[in-house]
């Protein structure tokens, strides 16, 4: 923090003894009078300069768009899980953080063979359906206040002759679209008797997952992959003509057969059903995953031709553009395992560099894959930034200009009359030990009338709202088998070590929820306005993130 200097006058001791002299000859004989003069001491030595690559200037009257809430949505693979109470009980404790689930392989075609709605075709060629299972878990579902996404992805096992089985189950088009439209619209006809036109035209569907990912998502062709959201889209259309529909998930990583061209198709593409041109897409999203070992960030990269894309046509220029699988994938030896995330510090400052990544690219949603550590509530560090974009929301965020290199930087936010700063440095392994200072320096808009500002700081780090650490050293302290060839530092303990850690955590659970919970390291400090701006000084562990609350006094 910078403080303000306060001059020190010091009278001289020649001054003093002068004085002294003049009063005692003034009671006898007259002396000849000299000249006083009075010369202070030097002024305290100034603050030194700060170095300008390290400053990141912020006008709080330059509002460049809303801190709008893009984490709240999470995958489901499985939506029967939602029949059971204890599970919805369960997910009581997550609500602050979740508004939606995007149900995946709801309509059958699965390796666990669930969701088996489709039963085949009477002798007029009519389709034979049980639905009985769907309404049961869907009403579970809607018990739990969330709002549905629904995917439309993987066919029928039965809508094909020949059944071949693919990592994520049948992954093949229909053999007859006839057969398959029926099923759609039986299947949509199934929810709105249940749920009613209104509210089901209010939930997303999209059609496919990462279609451009063969043949582990979809095994046809791109053209085909076109016909088929052509003709699916046409039919949801039928039912429900307002819906809101896009297609699957682009992947991009390197495996991907096609990138962009679904969207050319969608604007000036001819339509495999009406002959017209272009195709109903109310939302475009993709994939994205990180790996620790490639030791990078590539998200603007990624993001950056779709985005071009999408800006070329005005149609489509401000739908929303969504991240629809998140996470990372691999940690730094290379091992993926089940976890989908790091859990650690530098899990949580990466987060908050996608975050701010995000905002610079009207990314409108991420959908997450989970924010706790397995068999628990226990928060991971992305969910402790997650805690902090919550005291954000719905403010004003801000214009930053720096020299500022490398992944750390400012979301500066202003609601109401509080300004919010989250500063975060990130680097890309985990070993790394470069600190780093930033100074955050506010002037204009709020800033301009207040003098005196009182500061509170959260702060997340390795030694601080992280509780994974000390999990693995009491695990690996009881002897608990660690599975040296498995994924570390995930949110999936399994990944890590064997069955016994499970007794670890529920033994030491209050010791984890105090280490776990966002850690408060600064209360009602008051800082000072100096020549027209506040200046903050924030020092930064090499992953960590800080969010610094500024109130005026």
């Amino acid at each position: 923090m910078m403080y303000t200097s306060h001059r020190k006058i010091v009278i001289s001791l020649a001054f003093i003894l002068a004085s002294f002299v003049l009063f005692t000859c003034s009671k006898s004989d007259p002396v000849e009078e000299e000249e006083i003069v009075v010369t202070p001491d030097p002024e305290e030595p100034e603050d030194p300069p700060i170095d300008p690559n390290k400053i990141v200037s912020i006008n709080t009257g330059a509002v460049v768009g809303e801190m709008y809430n893009f984490w709240s949505t999470r995958p489901m693979v499985n939506q029967t899980r939602f029949s059971g109470s204890n599970f919805r009980a369960s997910l009581e404790d997550i609500k602050p953080y979740v508004k939606s689930y995007n149900m995946v392989r709801v309509l059958g075609g699965r390796t666990d063979n669930l969701n088996t709605f489709y039963q085949g075709v009477d002798g007029s060629g009519n389709i034979i359906t049980d639905f009985s299972g769907l309404i049961t878990s869907m009403r579970g579902f809607m018990q739990t206040g969330f709002k549905p996404r629904i995917v439309l992805d993987n066919v029928p096992w039965e809508m094909n002759a020949v059944k071949e089985v693919n990592t994520y189950g049948n992954t093949n088009p229909p053999d007859d679209y006839d057969i398959w439209r029926q099923y759609i619209n039986a299947f949509l006809q199934t929810l709105i008797g249940e749920f009613g036109m209104n509210e089901v035209k209010t939930w997303r569907f999209r059609v496919a997952t990462e279609p451009n990912y063969t043949p582990q998502h979809w095994n046809g062709t791109k053209e085909e992959f076109f016909k088929h959201y052509d003709i699916t889209v046409d039919e949801v259309l039928k039912v429900i003509p307002d819906a809101i529909i896009g297609p699957g998930n682009n992947l991009t990583e390197g495996a991907a057969t096609y990138t962009t061209e679904i969207i050319d198709h969608c604007a000036n593409g001819t339509n495999y059903v009406t002959g017209a041109t272009g195709t109903k897409m109310d939302f475009f999203c993709i994939s994205y995953y990180e790996k620790i070992d490639q030791n990078t960030i590539k998200f603007p990269e990624t993001v950056a031709s779709y985005r071009a894309k999408l800006n070329s046509y005005p149609q489509f220029n401000n739908i929303p553009f969504d991240i629809q699988e998140f996470g990372i994938l691999r940690d730094e030896n290379g091992v993926r395992g089940v976890s989908l995330t790091d859990a650690t510090e530098l899990g949580a400052s990466w987060y908050a560099r996608i975050a701010d990544l995000a905002y610079q690219n009207r990314i409108t949603e991420i959908y997450d894959w989970g924010q706790e550590i397995e068999s628990s509530n226990l928060p991971q560090g992305r969910r402790n930034v997650t805690e902090m974009f919550l005291k954000m929301e719905g403010g004003n965020r801000l214009e930053t200009i720096d020299n500022i290199s490398g992944h750390a930087g400012v979301i500066p936010v202003t609601k109401g009359d509080k300004i919010y700063l989250l500063v975060y440095n990130h680097n890309t392994t985990r070993n790394s030990t470069s600190n780093r200072t930033l100074y955050p320096q506010l002037e204009g808009g709020l800033i301009t009338g207040e003098t005196s500002w009182k500061m509170n700081e959260w702060t997340i780090d390795k030694t601080h709202s992280i509780m994974l650490h000390e999990l693995y050293k009491d695990v690996r302290a009881a002897g608990v088998t660690e599975k040296t060839n498995g994924r570390i530092y995930g949110n999936r303990p399994s990944d890590r070590f064997e069955d016994g850690w499970k007794t670890v955590l529920s033994t030491n659970l209050s010791k984890y929820e105090d280490m776990a919970k966002l850690s408060k390291t600064v209360t009602n400090a008051t800082v000072q306005k100096k020549d027209g701006k506040l200046t903050i000084k924030v020092d930064l562990e090499p992953h960590s993130v800080k969010l610094i609350e500024l109130i005026p006094q």
